[in-house]
């Protein structure tokens, strides 16, 4: 999300320091996702697969699209990183600026669901505890 913010800024101010805080953001973010899905599978798997597992449909559906939700993030953002990365200056280029913004957009708002998500799993269906 803060990226999104970096980015935001930049679009507006035209400072090259705030185009580059936002590259830096989008590739730690990035990579951070692909943590957080390493870790958020072994720990669905810990919980999930086993004789004392919840058999539990409902149980599943909302922990398989929490998954679904971040498999998609670390994909759109990654879109975005590698064109990013193929074309430096995309926010300076007005046809090539527009599908970044949205692919920018999307990823937050992908960002917010699985956060939404996963905190109904484990406040609401109190999976975790």
């Amino acid at each position: 999300l803060a990226n999104g913010l970096f980015t935001l800024l930049y679009l507006r101010h035209k400072e090259r320091s705030f185009e580059q805080t936002a590259y830096h953001c989008l590739i730690v973010g990035w990579f951070g996702s692909l943590v957080a899905l390493v870790s958020g599978t072994i720990d669905a798997a810990r919980q999930l697969i086993g004789p004392d597992a919840p058999r539990d449909n409902a149980l599943l559906t909302w922990v398989n699209a929490h998954a679904a939700t971040g498999i998609a993030t670390a994909i759109v953002y990654g879109q975005a990183l590698l064109r990013r990365r193929r074309n430096p200056t995309i926010l300076d280029d007005a046809t090539l600026r527009g599908g970044y913004l949205r692919l920018l957009v999307v990823g937050a708002l992908l960002v917010v669901v699985g956060g939404w998500l996963g905190g109904h799993l484990v406040y609401e269906l109190g999976l975790g505890s």
